[in-house]
């Protein structure tokens, strides 16, 4: 059991896994957002939040992004397009700037919610589902391109919310986490430079055999998603953590952080300041080298 328990939380540990077992669901719509940024006219907060993302460096940037856009669907509840940006904006402020912090947790389940949002404003068909009393795994199965985007983020952010929520949450979040995030791999293999590669490649490293770990379907998933986007670093700090660990490989494990260290911020222009949190990632992990190997 102990084994089982250790597979669980590694899982978990890099936002793997995750009813949204011991939360509520946004299913039925936008939460009523207190926000004085709520009486401008929406396109106009439409635009200060988009500029404020730009300028995503650092924590305060990121959250006047969010307080501007949540102001504009509160106007306009049915603003998908304005929906879709809030679940990255909420997972890149906790997992960048809160890391270690109150906030933490908290920025995660406002990111799920932000996502279920999104899902359901999006898809009448997958609204219907959930708001039926069916499964999110059921439901899962008739998203589209369009909610792709959001889809990953909401199983990005469940996973890491549930995990820092304990052991029983994520084994109750587990099945619609890997639902979504099959489906989202189906739709759209290239969506957040690889990401749904990237995934998979983390899921099969840490999963133990008899829950379907394989390290060659890992290595080939990481393949896949550095093959589709070679400049996105957050691939090769994964790669690093979960798969050349798991088979012990020191040298790829320095080959990778090293990479990551060595690369430009503007390696990809439009994700500077996610270039810059990969690097602090790496940075933070080659110190533990001697503790993993």
């Amino acid at each position: 059991m102990k084994a089982f328990g250790d597979w669980v939380s590694a899982l978990a540990a890099v936002g793997l896994i995750g009813c949204s077992a011991g939360r509520n669901s946004a299913w039925e719509g936008p939460k009523e957002v207190q926000s004085s940024a709520q009486a401008a006219p929406a396109d106009k907060l439409i635009a200060e939040g988009d500029e404020a993302w730009k300028n995503r460096n650092d924590a305060a940037s990121v959250e006047k992004a969010i307080a501007s856009w949540e102001g504009a669907v509160a106007a306009n509840p049915n603003d998908t397009e304005t929906l879709a940006k809030l679940p990255r904006a909420y997972y890149f402020l906790a997992d960048a700037y809160y890391r270690g912090s109150d906030k933490y947790l908290d920025t995660f389940e406002k990111g799920v919610s932000a996502a279920e949002r999104a899902m359901a404003t999006s898809n009448p068909e997958f609204k219907k589902i959930v708001t039926s009393g069916g499964s999110v795994e059921d439901a899962a199965q008739k998203l589209t391109p369009k909610e792709a985007e959001s889809a990953y983020w909401y199983a990005s952010s469940l996973g890491k919310w549930a995990r820092a929520k304990g052991f029983s949450t994520v084994l109750g979040n587990k099945d619609r986490i890997k639902a979504v995030m099959g489906k989202v791999l189906e739709v759209k293999p290239d969506l957040f430079h690889g990401g749904p590669d990237r995934y998979w490649g983390g899921y099969y490293a840490v999963a133990p055999g008899f829950a379907g770990g394989d390290m060659e379907k890992s290595k080939k998933h990481f393949e896949s998603s550095l093959q589709l986007a070679p400049y996105y670093l957050g691939t090769k700090v994964l790669m690093a953590d979960v798969y050349a660990v798991k088979v012990q490989d020191r040298a790829l494990f320095d080959k990778l952080l090293d990479e990551v260290l060595a690369a430009p911020d503007d390696i990809n222009p439009d994700l500077i300041p996610e270039t810059r949190a990969e690097k602090v990632k790496a940075k933070e992990l080659k110190a533990k080298a001697k503790e993993l190997f």
